[in-house]
């Protein structure tokens, strides 16, 4: 993926341990890194992280897997305690639980590399998470969530958390400084996305009218606002999926 160029510090030093893989899959070649540091995975927590043998712990960027049941992400097919992984950081920050985002690949012995986040999306055992950096690989997670959505229901959660709404867009406001875009989702709720002025050039220069949705089908993702929680801020387009 173009949009990971120069995002690994110290790479030069990772030579010895870094593979080129190619992609685990046709259509998949133009997303990741060229190369990914070789490691060994240590356990996968009941949360989904990753923890390596190293100590780092790794989440698997793009995704939203608290909802799921443990039986069902039990039945997705992770990589197991000992197995090769290969993995590419999205930045050198941790989050405030010492996690690095990484996209990730498993690599059975024999057989070519598997992209973690996009099979764990097959089998139903996540959601498609916009956030920096997915760059190409944000469209081929929500295609590969698309093949299940109908078994997964959007998330009605309270604030702070990460919602998926889907609906018609009833109403469009414009405010002093911010545009709303109200959605009626398919559940009987309704929320609404708020989109600062300062971030529409973001939105228009992906193609999407932010004055033209009203009517229209659509799909937002994002965490709800801790003071309201019937408002999703927007800050990227890949919050927003036209549907129809």
């Amino acid at each position: 993926m173009r949009r990971f160029k120069g995002r690994y510090p110290g790479l030069g030093s990772l030579c010895a341990v870094a593979l080129v893989i190619a992609a685990p899959r046709p259509g998949l070649a133009d997303c990741g890194p060229a190369r990914l540091e070789e490691v060994r995975l240590e356990r996968v927590t009941p949360e989904g992280d990753l923890v390596l043998a190293d100590t780092r712990r790794l989440r698997l960027a793009g995704l939203h897997l608290e909802p799921l049941s443990q039986e069902k992400t039990g039945s997705a097919p992770w990589p197991k305690p000992g197995d090769r992984i290969g993995i590419g950081l999205l930045d050198a920050d941790r989050d405030r639980w010492s996690r690095l985002a990484a996209i990730v690949f498993a690599m059975p012995a024999g057989e070519p590399p598997v992209w973690l986040q996009h099979r764990l999306l097959e089998h139903g055992a996540a959601l498609a998470r916009p956030e920096p950096d997915l760059g190409d690989c944000w469209p081929l997670l929500t295609q590969a969530e698309a093949k299940v959505r109908g078994k997964l229901p959007d998330l009605q959660v309270e604030p702070g958390r990460f919602a998926r709404i889907s609906g018609r867009v009833s109403r469009l406001g414009d405010g002093r400084s911010a545009h709303f875009i109200t959605v009626f989702g398919t559940t009987g709720e309704r929320a609404t996305g708020l989109i600062q002025k300062r971030h529409l050039k973001r939105f228009s220069e992906a193609g999407v009218d932010v004055a033209q949705l009203r009517g229209q089908f659509i799909r937002m993702r994002g965490v709800r606002s801790t003071t309201n929680a019937s408002i999703i801020p927007l800050t990227s387009p890949d919050q927003i999926e036209i549907v129809r």
